[in-house]
């Protein structure tokens, strides 16, 4: 319980460390209205961070988040797939010639 107080503190610490460093280095106030409305969504994150961890929020958020790297990662093996039948797509047709260059085909 003291840890998860403590983590939380040095959570709310690094949140006001981090939102005066923003604030103090922006040029000018055009951006200042949307910078603070983010930050704001952030120290609500930051604020109720514990009841997530109580209500099992945060285990769902963490599988959510695990299952989309996932999904990217394989994503990245299609996308390899697809550049591969390309190549062997390209190199079967270019070579008889059959195909015009600079025309797209749709399949």
């Amino acid at each position: 319980m003291k840890e998860a107080f403590c983590s939380w503190i040095e959570g709310l610490v690094c949140y006001f460390l981090l939102f005066s460093v923003v604030m103090n280095v922006l040029p000018d106030n055009h951006c200042k209205k949307y910078i603070q409305y983010y930050m704001g969504l952030l120290l609500i994150l930051v604020i109720l961070s514990p009841v997530f961890r109580v209500t099992g929020i945060q285990e769902a958020v963490d599988a959510y988040l695990s299952a989309w790297e996932e999904q990217e990662d394989q994503s990245g093996i299609w996308e390899e797939k697809a550049e591969d039948w390309e190549k062997d797509w390209e190199t079967q047709f270019y070579d008889k010639q059959e195909v015009i260059q600079g025309q797209e085909v749709l399949p």
